[in-house]
């Protein structure tokens, strides 16, 4: 008559394993619909572009805009040439050159200071006392080392 007692504050945990398949579904889903926007914004593009830069030219000139007569404006211009008003012909005046600015070194030099305790310092400067100095050279170009 006594019940088994059994505890359930621990459900069962479920099988991991079956979510791999409608996650999977949902990815490829997903990466179609990218595929699918991305190739129309790039057919969109090349449309526009095309639009842009191509430019329309009949095969044959339009022979109407031949026949049309000047008007009488420009077919009765006066043989007199015109004359010129608020003309300078004086030669403009140039501004004395600058003076030619110092050239800067092609390298710049940096000391390297290695301290007695091992630690390394870098300055433009002399070294102190006790401390092994060297001499390094960088180009002034800052991405020329990148090309090295």
């Amino acid at each position: 008559m006594a019940a088994a007692l059994t505890s359930q504050a621990h459900p069962p945990t479920p099988d991991p394993r079956r979510y791999w398949a409608p996650c999977l579904g949902v990815a490829l889903v997903a990466m179609s619909l990218f595929y699918v926007t991305l190739k129309d914004l790039v057919q969109e593009s090349a449309a526009r572009a095309a639009a842009l830069t191509t430019a329309v030219v009949p095969a044959e000139p339009d022979k109407s805009t031949a026949d049309r007569a000047l008007p009488d404006a420009v077919t009765s211009a006066p043989t007199q040439p015109a004359t010129l008003t608020n003309t300078n012909f004086e030669a403009p005046v140039i501004a004395p050159a600058a003076p030619a600015a110092k050239a800067a070194p092609a390298v710049v030099e940096v000391h390297k200071c290695v301290m007695p305790e091992g630690d390394a310092a870098y300055s433009d400067g002399p070294c102190p006392e006790g401390a092994r100095a060297s001499t390094l050279r960088f180009p002034r170009d800052l991405h020329a080392s990148a090309n090295l």
